[in-house]
């Protein structure tokens, strides 16, 4: 008895670091791998506690190289545009100006019932009555409904952590030597010094680089 009590001791402090060092998020909000990850160290974890002859050794050296891999996945997401692509996905805007795009609706396989509970539950019910309606990589829905919003076009990411994403470069219609200029105005020597570029409704947002960091 005294070894079981042990061993759920033991991996209850581990699931809970393991869960924290992914992040403070709700399980609604984790990302498609992150998800994957809390299941299997769960699952794991469980391993030992149902049966007392099981190496612990294993089990802890498992969900450490777990734990690793997702600190390592993090990592290359934040340097690398396509791998964040790969692991967490992009969002997809599934109205936009009371428009459907039945496109996007098709690729992610929502269905036009669960597109309508998701407007009623956020107060309307009419799909004219909704400015964007958004589906976020975490599978959660974002709408902003025209009454409450002033946006008129969705914000694009321009520069991330210094690096230029051209697709949303396209999208906004700005060259690469106007986004420069635009750099300098903001006292940033080159695109390196800029930690988040936005394209909101017309505006530039800029966040520069703590160079402390």
């Amino acid at each position: 008895m005294s070894i079981i009590l042990l061993r759920t001791v033991i991996f209850y402090i581990l699931t809970i670091l393991a869960i924290r060092l992914m992040g403070k998020r709700q399980i609604g909000e984790l990302e498609p791998a992150e998800l994957v990850i809390t299941i299997i160290i769960s699952e794991l974890a469980t391993i030992p506690m149902q049966d007392r002859e099981y190496p612990i050794l294993n089990i802890i050296i498992a969900i450490i190289s777990l734990i690793s891999l997702e600190i390592f996945s993090s990592t290359i997401s934040l340097k690398s545009r396509t791998a964040e692509s790969v692991l967490a996905g992009r969002y997809n805007v599934i109205v936009e100006n009371g428009v459907i795009n039945q496109k996007e609706m098709k690729k992610t396989q929502l269905t036009v019932s669960e597109l309508y509970e998701e407007i009623r539950q956020n107060g309307a019910m009419d799909i004219n009555d909704v400015k964007f309606c958004i589906l976020e990589t975490s599978g959660k829905m974002s709408v902003l409904l025209k009454k409450d919003t002033v946006q008129n076009s969705i914000p694009y990411p321009l520069i991330v952590d210094g690096k230029i994403l051209y697709e949303n470069l396209l999208k906004a219609n700005i060259t690469e030597e106007q986004l420069l200029s635009e750099a300098h105005k903001q006292n940033a020597e080159d695109f390196d010094d800029v930690f988040l570029c936005i394209r909101n409704s017309g505006n530039f947002e800029w966040i520069l680089k703590d160079k402390e960091i």
